[in-house]
């Protein structure tokens, strides 16, 4: 026969196992959500096997080095100065996460060498400038600032040396939202590189739209393109400043 105190017990227990299991759903729950919104999306390029077309791309960083193998612990054979061009031959069967940035190793072609480097130091996006056609502009991934942010990177190179380098805090821009005015378009006589940030939706809007200006060998983000505006309306020769956001 059940006495008082015993279904006061039962109650009890039963209530502690209640909280017990709410408390490990919630774990679960954050486990699951951490581990989707932490993953990063790989940063991918064709091979050669895929398209040849494809598979030729530019160093998005300095003093890369070209390994023996698909590995950082792999032999050093040289290293490869930003902006080289490289055909892009083979890739690791699995990706490697390198300062926030996930890629594969590339096994690349290089003049007469071969070896292997990692994808995350490649150009996702190439430009080249409408002012001086020996300038590239080379963009991707550069991981995340000490506060969680994604950032991206734009680099200026020129004969295998860096002019200037700029970071972009977006969580959503991509290459295929990063596009050079063209010649037609540009009226500036400067480079304006446009950043569309949100996906799926037109560029042409200046509410979803920034802008890197690259002017006097430096790159300054913008908001508005009207301080250009004004440079190319007025005749005499004056200084202006892009508005920074990194």
């Amino acid at each position: 026969m059940k006495t008082l105190k015993n279904t006061q017990t039962l109650e009890k227990n039963q209530n502690t196992m209640a909280r017990i299991f709410q408390s490990l759903l919630v774990v679960a729950v954050f486990l699951i959500a951490s581990d989707i919104y932490g993953q990063s999306k790989e940063v991918e390029f064709d091979v050669y096997t895929n398209s040849a077309t494809q598979a030729t791309q530019y160093l998005m960083a300095d003093d890369v080095a070209l390994r023996d193998c698909a590995s950082v612990h792999c032999e050093k054979l040289t290293t490869i100065t930003i902006g080289t061009r490289v055909r892009l031959l083979a890739k690791s069967e699995t990706p490697q996460t390198i300062n926030g940035v996930t890629s594969r190793f590339y096994k690349i072609k290089m003049g007469p060498q071969v070896g292997w480097i990692w994808g995350g130091l490649i150009s996702q996006k190439t430009m080249v400038s409408q002012i001086n056609p020996e300038i590239k502009f080379v963009f991707g991934e550069a991981g995340k600032d000490y506060k969680g942010y994604k950032r991206f990177q734009l680099r200026a190179v020129r004969n295998g040396v860096e002019l200037d380098k700029i970071f972009v805090k977006s969580e959503d821009l991509s290459h295929d939202l990063v596009n050079l005015i063209d010649r037609e378009a540009n009226t500036y006589g400067v480079d304006v590189i446009s950043l569309c940030s949100t996906k799926g939706e037109p560029c042409n809007d200046e509410k979803t739209t920034s802008f890197i200006v690259f002017k006097n060998n430096k790159l300054m983000q913008t908001s508005t393109l009207v301080a250009l505006e004004k440079v190319k309306s007025d005749k005499e020769s004056y200084a202006f400043t892009c508005e920074l956001d990194n």
